[in-house]
């Protein structure tokens, strides 16, 4: 047990968040003249705090956790490529699952590492104040817990509440990576096997879904937070050695500038009882300009929690 939160700390907490970039240090004239500089507010006031203005991970809509708990410890790991016309973006998402009861489970996840290049009028219509617009950043630290409400053996249907939180730990403002700034997402998840029989595992599909509140801290100074309602909705199959999933996914804020996302994501990959790879798909349908592809591993280990 000591081990395995050693491996956590180190994953999590002294993952290093890199900010590395070829133009850094540079007299700012030039997006002064650009952007109409009034020389007085702040530069950042300019920013549209946005899934639709920032890169692919700064506020992209939270995924759905199929309204189930995590009995054991899982660790994920996966590579992942963005591209939109004007934005690629290479990066790393991890994330751990942490069991502490049987209806409750802790997780954390983190792109601690992204490598991005982004074209000139991308780089002028986010408001970057870098000529050179490309680098490596550190992503936001994201955590939250998961309760089991209802169980779908015993109340017809599986309900599940979530509370997760955005740090400001993200690098790359000036770049328009991430926000360097709190968030907070609260929801309902609902799931439910279709043709199944409980007590067996054979080629279930199940249907789920989440409904919630999502709230971000914004760089505006009349509307320093948005308010968001978030959707979703999934279907799974699987069998002995394959499982599929395909969601539907986003959020609806209410200051309309590029602050509604909605994404469709497809994920194709093994279902082992400890190792399992998987390819993922997604691609964005409304406010966020992105299709992506990775391919992951997972691990689940340590004993399942039983009471």
């Amino acid at each position: 047990m000591k081990c395995r939160f050693k491996i956590l700390f180190i994953l999590f907490f002294l993952t290093p968040q890199f900010s590395l970039h070829a133009g850094d240090f540079e007299d700012y004239t030039w997006w002064n003249k650009t952007h109409n500089y009034d020389g007085v507010s702040p530069w950042t006031s300019y920013l549209k705090t946005s899934a639709a203005w920032f890169g692919p991970n700064a506020m992209a809509p939270p995924s759905l956790n199929k309204a189930l708990i995590n009995n054991q410890f899982r660790l994920e790991l996966r590579p992942e490529f963005h591209y939109s016309k004007g934005d690629q973006t290479v990066d790393l998402f991890t994330s751990l699952h942490i069991p502490l009861a049987k209806n409750v489970d802790f997780h954390i996840h983190i792109v601690p590492v992204e490598y991005f290049q982004l074209d000139s009028a991308t780089r002028h219509q986010r408001y970057v104040r870098h000529i050179d617009a490309s680098g490596v950043e550190g992503g936001d630290f994201w955590f939250g817990t998961n309760f089991q409400i209802f169980n779908e053996k015993k109340h017809g249907i599986d309900v599940l509440a979530s509370a997760y939180f955005k740090t400001a730990s993200g690098t790359g403002l000036e770049y328009a990576r991430f926000t360097d700034a709190p968030g907070y997402y609260l929801s309902f998840s609902f799931g439910k096997y279709v043709g199944r029989n409980l007590q067996k595992d054979n080629r279930p599909f199940r249907f789920y879904g989440h409904l919630g509140f999502f709230a971000y801290q914004t760089w505006d100074f009349l509307h320093n937070q948005n308010d968001c309602v978030l959707y979703g909705a999934g279907v799974q199959w699987k069998n002995a050695g394959i499982q599929a999933h395909l969601e539907w996914n986003g959020y609806l804020g209410y200051l309309n500038n590029g602050d509604r996302p909605s994404v469709l994501n497809f994920k194709l990959g093994t279902n082992n009882r400890i190792v399992n790879y998987h390819l993922t798909l997604q691609n964005g349908i409304h406010d966020y300009e992105y299709f992506t592809m990775g391919i992951g591993v997972s691990v689940h280990f340590g004993k399942p929690i039983s009471n």
